[in-house]
């Protein structure tokens, strides 16, 4: 169902905004995309929604006719008290003037009674380390839809090997089932960007995909393996923070029959998996 809004054209016009690059502000202007977004967001009567960048409210009008409760997440304090002052009407969403990299997402669901959608158009600046956040956001949020720049979506779905492959695509797989959506051109947006965007749904998994004795481990390997892509396992893993050395390195790659010369970004997810598992048994063993 789709509900008649202002056009987003016609708002900016209205009030005279001019969105702020600081902010990474690129206002989805185009309405069949608005309406073709909430129709792939499968909302439900009962669910409580997220919305990351209420900008003009576009989207968030029409998220409010599918769901029980909108909350919509703007930084922009001016555009926040328009929102809430004269452009939203319905009595289901509420405006929440605030950083999406700090919004208690635990509480909300709490408050909602159970697992949270989220919806939104991502900044560039901090795209990686909210999907990250909210990913390792566990058992609050059951689904994500999605808007990231064209070359930040491609590192979601990329496999091993492929330039786009990195710390971005292994975490984001080992939380979530990913799915493109589809992609938008520049001219959908005000200002236009310089590169194209596209939509990318999350079914957030009840629990990792791959069994990990410690998470933290597991992170602190990947950021060492990615951060010098071009070195082979045995250097790139050499960390004296966890008294892990090159010969260390290639014994327990040996052991469970993994070549120590291969480089980080040809590794899957689940070989990641078993050497992070390997190494922090390791290194608790000779601990002790």
């Amino acid at each position: 169902m789709v509900i008649t809004v202002p056009s987003q054209r016609q708002l900016l016009k209205k009030f005279s905004l001019r969105p702020r690059k600081s902010l990474g502000q690129n206002f989805i202007i185009d309405e069949e995309i608005l309406n073709k977004i909430v129709e792939m967001c499968y909302c439900y009567k009962d669910e409580t929604v997220v919305e990351i960048g209420a900008g003009l409210g576009g989207l968030t009008s029409r998220l409010a006719v599918q769901a029980k409760m909108v909350l919509a997440i703007e930084k922009d304090k001016k555009l926040s008290q328009l929102l809430k002052t004269k452009i939203i009407k319905q009595n289901n969403i509420k405006i929440i003037q605030q950083d999406a990299l700090h919004f208690d997402y635990e509480t909300a669901a709490s408050i909602a009674g159970g697992p949270l959608k989220v919806v939104g158009n991502l900044p560039y600046v901090i795209a990686s380390r909210l999907t990250i956040k909210l990913l390792k956001t566990k058992n609050c949020i059951k689904e994500m839809i999605l808007m990231y720049q064209k070359e930040v979506a491609s590192r979601l779905t990329s496999q091993p090997g492929n330039k786009n492959y990195g710390f971005l695509t292994i975490i984001a797989n080992l939380y979530a089932d990913i799915e493109p959506l589809f992609s938008l051109g520049r001219e959908s947006f005000y200002p236009r960007p310089k590169v194209e965007s596209a939509l990318v749904r999350f079914k957030v998994l009840s629990q990792p995909r791959e069994y990990l004795i410690n998470e933290r481990y597991f992170v602190m390997l990947l950021k060492s393996a990615f951060s010098q892509r071009r070195k082979k396992l045995r250097n790139a893993l050499a960390l004296k923070s966890a008294h892990l050395s090159s010969d260390i390195i290639e014994r327990v790659c040996r052991e469970i029959d993994l070549d120590p010369g291969r480089r980080g970004e040809t590794l899957s997810l689940k070989e990641f998996a078993l050497i992070s598992n390997h190494l922090f048994s390791f290194s608790t063993l000779n601990r002790i």
